[in-house]
């Protein structure tokens, strides 16, 4: 008992001050947890056409980041395929943008802010736009969704966002980490290749490190900004410098991709995980260039966000929940094939195979 005590003390640190856990959330509401329950059997299930009929279009603007990972591309796929289906007439604006770029961010969010949209769709970076967001929860209007992230934010408490929408950092991060000590049975000597500086290389990096026990050695980290080339980098150095290292434990699809260029030569590859099991993970364990992956259902995060706004519209607000977030599956180069296509049509129902 002891133990499992100080384990969840460490996952309770990992998530700062500024954030709430879904368990600690769930705790100071417990009306979410029925909430939570019956929205996500409302995503699994196939969809009903919306019973109020709309007097115009709604107006949706899409706020995503560019990156390799086809995640994003998929969320957006999944959520109109969503909304055709439920008969929602809706007009969207798309922005993707360099998150590394502060300029493209701020003429984005300004542009977003002039239009009269009904709902907007968005990833946080909680630094640089709580401004912004303050803003925007202070008109009421857009409503708005917050995606990729699970943890509500505490200084919102009371005037929270419409929706939290994603899958768990940290959820995923524990099967990742079960799976390595399975692996490595009687330890291991690896090292860390994390995002960006910030909540996700917090959940993701740290989080995995809070997980394993004194048995696994961490060599070394790097920050890699979520870059293929710097994350190419990064491991060109701990190869040179830490050559026996066991695996490489990388935080993002990107930074995955990265590492394996660095190691493409090599005849006996430390393993590497992916994250978030999008095609060209999938692809890429396939070809046993890359080990293991945790994968998200990825196309219940678009449907989700379609469910949420069809309830809204039909005036059932109080029936979204503040969070949802999605199912992992951990997948590696010796998953049945059969089970591994499961999964593939059922993360990808909508966005295509």
């Amino acid at each position: 008992m002891k133990k499992i005590f100080l384990l969840l003390t460490l996952l309770s640190t990992l998530i700062s001050s500024d954030f709430l856990s879904i368990d600690t959330f769930v705790a100071m509401h417990p009306d979410q947890k029925v909430k939570m329950e019956a929205f996500d059997a409302l995503v699994q299930d196939e969809p009903s056409k919306i019973a109020t009929k709309q007097k115009e279009a709604i107006k949706i603007a899409i706020i995503y980041p560019q990156e390799t990972s086809d995640y994003w591309q998929r969320s957006k796929k999944s959520f109109k395929r969503r909304l055709d289906l439920l008969d929602i007439n809706y007009t969207i604006d798309e922005y993707f943008i360099d998150l590394s770029n502060l300029m493209q961010q701020k003429k984005a969010l300004k542009q977003v802010l002039q239009e009269n949209n009904d709902y907007l769709i968005f990833t946080l970076n909680v630094d640089i736009h709580e401004k912004f967001i303050n803003q925007i929860l202070s008109r009421k209007k857009p409503k708005l969704i917050i995606q990729n992230l699970t943890t509500p934010l505490v200084q919102w408490e009371g005037n929270q966002p419409f929706l939290y929408v994603g899958f768990d950092h940290l959820e995923g991060t524990k099967l990742l980490a079960n799976y390595l000590k399975t692996r490595f049975p009687h330890g291991a000597n690896y090292a860390m290749l994390y995002f960006k500086e910030g909540f996700v290389s917090q959940m993701r990096g740290d989080g995995f490190i809070s997980l394993m026990d004194s048995s696994f050695t961490l060599k070394d980290s790097f920050y890699t900004q979520g870059k293929i080339q710097e994350a190419t980098l990064a491991t060109q150095k701990i190869l040179e410098e830490h050559p026996n290292v066991d695996f490489i434990y990388s935080c993002a699809t990107d930074v995955s991709l990265g590492a394996l260029k660095a190691m493409q030569n090599l005849q006996n590859p430390p393993l590497l995980n992916g994250w978030g099991g999008g095609a060209k993970e999938l692809e890429l364990i396939k070809e046993k260039k890359l080990t293991f992956t945790v994968m998200r259902m990825n196309d219940d995060n678009g449907v989700a966000m379609a469910e949420a706004i069809k309830l809204d519209l039909e005036n059932k607000t109080q029936q979204v929940p503040q969070i949802y977030s999605g199912k992992f599956m951990l997948i590696d180069e010796k998953t049945d094939a059969e089970i591994f296509e499961a999964y593939k049509k059922r993360a990808f129902r909508y966005s295509g195979l």
